[in-house]
């Protein structure tokens, strides 16, 4: 049974667990039932199952948990499909309800699992919300997490679990103990947790009309609190300065949210057309998101930032407006993350999140283990020698702990189907005759996207 959340796509745990909520999009043809085969028999694999559980119950050497043990029967299932296809036991899936609704109780802190040379694992933060628990107790971005309430990071398994340890009731106390490397200390802080629920835009005003948007991730109200920053910029312009002359949209380590918010900010740049098309098996399309012309800011210049962590939703957005040649994206190729999980809540709360579909920018490009490829390639500031072997991208890899989907080893590996569609990865003729000459190559690449961009393109 289908419990109240809808359709998700949901970014690797290792890019700050990351989510994207399905949207109620138009439906389509939908794919045809396949008969099972007449000797085909789903009670005889249950009694085998139940015959198995019941040896263990009688014969193990210890007493087992009845309910751990079904539990883990359940991961086994899942283990067998790809990445992003899991098992939620009932705290889990509390976790995930309240990242979809964007306010839980928690510290304000960012994090992801890092891992030492040696394998040392830690919380890396990469980001602490202001006026947070952890900003009051001085906890800075860069320092190491290594202890919740006395258990090495080690001890989890995985980042989810760590952060449902972290996360809990409003007034609580969790102690953490934290590393701050350029500082040279190592302390145990008591942090009380509270209500986090921080702006999903951060605005940045650059001067000369000129403006970074920042979106966190895609959270309830997201698209509400983009189109409200842009009035804000236009309400607060000096007299006689044009209000915005373009904007930034810094999608970089957003690795996903509400898919239907994704769609709301796609319509908010764009008049008409194809949004993203959803697929399903043999590349059926399930449903499609359009746009829709009233209230679409179709003059404002627009670039997008995106990274190796902009994953899910991020990937949706940046690949929409490319495809319209609505944005100039730059930075590196993206995640890679464009599968679909559909939640389905089980009787005692937890919950199976499994992949049904697959996401199709409105050129039919697959995003899956593709990712969306810049119009730009720009990497961060090296900081050691240039890289070896004449790399292609101009700087160093932003997110080096970060493998793509497509390293992933059950990663669903994009299909055509039959269907002619585009290449995943382009590289223009232009751009690859600039070869190694880094300085070239991103003239070129400004020069091919600008003859993109700058005509209207209509679907």
């Amino acid at each position: 049974m289908l419990g109240r959340f809808r359709t998700l796509a949901i970014a690797s745990t290792s890019l700050a667990v990351g989510l994207a909520l399905g949207a109620s999009l138009r439906p389509a043809v939908a794919a045809e039932p396949v008969a099972a085969p007449s000797t085909f028999s789903r009670y005889q694999k249950l009694d085998m199952f139940a015959r198995a559980l019941s040896i263990i119950e009688q014969n193990y050497v210890r007493p087992v948990d009845g309910d751990q043990l079904m539990y883990a029967a359940i991961r086994g299932l899942v283990s067998e499909l790809d990445p992003h296809s899991n098992f939620l036991v009932p705290a889990e899936a509390r976790l995930l309800r309240e990242d979809i609704e964007g306010v839980f109780g928690g510290v304000g802190m960012v994090v992801v699992l890092g891992r030492d040379p040696d394998g040392t694992r830690f919380l890396d933060v990469r980001e602490v919300i202001t006026d947070s628990p952890a900003d009051d107790a001085d906890i800075v971005t860069g320092s190491r997490i290594t202890r919740v309430d006395g258990k090495s990071i080690a001890q989890f398994p995985d980042l989810q679990r760590a952060i449902t340890m972290i996360r809990g009731e409003p007034g609580t106390t969790i102690r953490v103990t934290v590393e701050d490397r350029a500082r040279g200390t190592s302390r145990t802080v008591a942090l009380v947790r509270a209500v986090i629920d921080p702006p999903a835009v951060e605005v940045r005003a650059m001067g000369e009309g000129i403006a970074s948007l920042r979106l966190r991730e895609f959270s309830q109200d997201s698209a509400r609190e983009l189109r409200d920053a842009i009035a804000t910029l236009r309400r607060t312009a000096p007299a006689g300065a044009k209000a915005v002359r373009g904007i930034v949209l810094d999608l970089r380590d957003n690795g996903g949210g509400l898919l239907d918010e994704a769609i709301d900010i796609v319509d908010l740049f764009v008049e008409e057309g194809v949004i993203v098309r959803t697929r399903g098996r043999r590349g059926t399309v399930v449903d499609e998101a359009r746009a829709h012309r009233p209230g679409t800011e179709a003059e404002v210049p627009l670039v997008v930032l995106v990274n190796k962590a902009s994953a899910s939703a991020s990937e949706i957005v940046a690949g929409a407006l490319q495809d319209h040649g609505r944005a100039l994206i730059v930075g590196e190729r993206t995640y890679g993350k464009g599968s679909v999980q559909a939640p389905f809540e089980l009787e005692d709360g937890s919950l199976l999140k499994l992949t049904t579909s697959l996401y199709y920018t409105p050129d039919d490009r697959l995003i899956q283990a593709s990712g969306i490829t810049p119009d730009v390639h720009v990497g961060v500031a090296p900081t050691g020698a240039a890289p070896a072997g004449g790399s292609t991208a101009p700087l160093a890899d932003s997110r080096p702990e970060i493998s793509p989907e497509r390293d992933a080893p059950r990663h669903l590996r994009p299909e055509d189907f039959g269907r002619i569609v585009p290449r995943s990865v382009d590289e223009s003729p232009a751009v690859r005759a600039a070869g190694d000459d880094l300085q070239l190559r991103t003239a070129v690449q400004h020069l091919v996207a600008w003859d993109r961009v700058r005509p209207k393109r209509r679907r």
